[in-house]
């Protein structure tokens, strides 16, 4: 399924209405695979090297859901080839430049290769993983900002600027 989703603020203005280069390769890398957000859901997409192959791939930082935006979602994706345990691992949101919102992955959780999990602000998706922050307000900026990843151990293991 083709996203349509408009890509990330860009700092750089376009004069013309041609997509840039990155829409077009954003666009062409998620019709080959499957989409994970809502065609009208600005989600932003990691362009990072993969480190220990668990990611940050995604932030879908503009929910639908009037005031809450309940359904934004950060999506940790494992790259590697093998299965990888997760367990403690934590996400936070870092726009301020401190420890936001955080959620931590429970005792045995394991993503499979090559799969995703979504962690929603105040949805669960039992599809996606049903990880939730439970949170009855909005986290992610819609102007921008800063996820990060680390291992149980409180070792970064990544972080995603949007």
């Amino acid at each position: 399924v083709a996203s349509s989703a408009p890509t990330a603020p860009s700092t750089i203005a376009s004069v013309s209405n041609l997509p840039s280069q990155k829409e077009l390769l954003d666009k062409s890398s998620s019709s080959t695979s499957s989409a994970t957000a809502s065609s009208s859901s600005p989600v932003s997409k990691s362009k990072s090297t993969p480190q220990g192959g668990i990611t940050i791939s995604s932030i879908n930082y503009d929910g639908q859901v009037p005031k809450t935006e309940s359904d934004e979602y950060v999506t940790i994706t494992n790259n590697s080839k093998t299965p990888m345990d997760i367990s403690k691992y934590y996400v936070y949101v870092a726009t301020t430049g401190n420890q936001g919102p955080t959620f931590t992955f429970p005792k045995s959780t394991t993503i499979k290769a090559g799969e995703s999990v979504k962690i929603y602000t105040n949805e669960i998706h039992k599809e996606s993983g049903g990880y939730s922050f439970g949170s009855g307000k909005a986290i992610w900026s819609n102007k921008g900002g800063l996820a990060v990843l680390k291992d149980g151990a409180g070792k970064k293991i990544g972080e995603f600027k949007y």
